[in-house]
């Protein structure tokens, strides 16, 4: 298993901030209900989502818990649900790095879309849900749709780091990515 850091590297703690700060006005103010009380869609899993894609498990729990603590003060939501909720999308993408190296290769794509949608979004929408309903119908409708909406802003939080992300801050970030492009380099000559 592959260790990140994050003490020893400036840019990547400020970029998480910066992640975290938007992330909690996102998720308090952006917000589409879906059962008024119950469940909403908002972009604000896109930040728990990038925090584990750039810090792995360290950045995607602690902006996890900052976004979420944005959405259990917004409201909308049993308060446990977003906290929980945000931590693990956090955890469900950040997980990948530490798995997969190679931040360009297919299977830690679909291992963060994957530990986005199934981690952060369905278990616990399933497990918060099932102590406030008492339908299993209805939890799994919830828990549905939460994954879905997490699968996507995954998938959108994958394009964000590569397009975004990666080309203005990537070289301090990523250093080891770096080294391994002079290793091929000097490989080829």
């Amino acid at each position: 298993m592959r260790s990140i850091p994050l003490q020893q590297n400036t840019v990547a703690l400020a970029t998480l901030a910066m992640l975290a700060a938007l992330g909690i006005v996102v998720r308090m103010f952006v917000r589409i209900p879906v059962i008024p009380g119950l469940l909403d869609l908002t972009p604000g899993f896109l930040f728990s989502e990038l925090g584990g894609v750039i810090g792995g498990l360290p950045g995607g729990a602690l902006v996890g818990a900052v976004v979420g603590l944005g959405g259990a003060m917004a409201g909308g939501e049993p308060p446990l649900l977003p906290m929980i909720g945000n931590i693990c999308l956090g955890v469900g993408t950040g997980f990948a790095i530490h798995l997969q190296s190679n931040r360009d290769s297919p299977m830690y794509a679909a291992m963060v879309v994957l530990g986005g949608g199934i981690v952060g979004g369905f278990i616990p929408s399933m497990t918060i849900f099932a102590a406030v309903t008492e339908s299993i119908e209805i939890t799994l409708l919830y828990a549905t749709i939460d994954m879905l909406q997490a699968f996507l802003w995954a998938f959108v939080a994958l394009l964000v780091e590569r397009l975004l992300i990666r080309p203005l801050v990537g070289h301090y970030l990523y250093p080891e990515m770096e080294s391994l492009d002079l290793h091929e380099v000097r490989e080829d000559q």
